[in-house]
């Protein structure tokens, strides 16, 4: 019994320690707007929580079922951002049919993919 009450204290003391690391990055802004038939035109900020190079993001296209349509790659302006830094990403991509909004992803330089706060989702104006 002291064995059980003992892995269930680490265990919770694991979990805890999890749910306090923050965001390797937070969406700042996200805004996409239909440009022309058939394009999106995307645009936003994000802050990095902790040191990055070669950031890029994925965008996920979704119906309003949440049902994912499409997904769409492209890097942020700077190509190495510091820790509290914001840096600015803007794409045009093609606007799958059905898609009202979008969450977001990212990865890092090396394609190891970040824990992203506020990923969404986003309406599609």
């Amino acid at each position: 019994m002291r064995y059980l009450a003992a892995s269930l204290l680490l265990l919770l003391a694991c979990a805890m320690a999890l749910a306090q690391k923050g965001h390797d990055v937070q969406i700042v802004e996200a805004k996409a707007r239909r440009v022309e038939e058939g394009r999106l035109s995307m645009d936003g900020r994000v802050r990095a929580g902790k040191n990055i190079k070669g950031l890029t993001l994925t965008f996920d296209f979704l119906t309003s079922d949440g049902i994912l349509l499409s997904s769409q790659r492209t890097a942020v302006e700077d190509d190495e951002i510091k820790r509290g830094d914001e840096s600015s990403f803007h794409a045009e991509t093609e606007n799958p049919p059905g898609s009202v909004r979008f969450k977001i992803r990212a990865f890092d330089g090396d394609g190891r993919q970040l824990r992203v706060g506020n990923d969404g989702p986003f309406v599609i104006d």
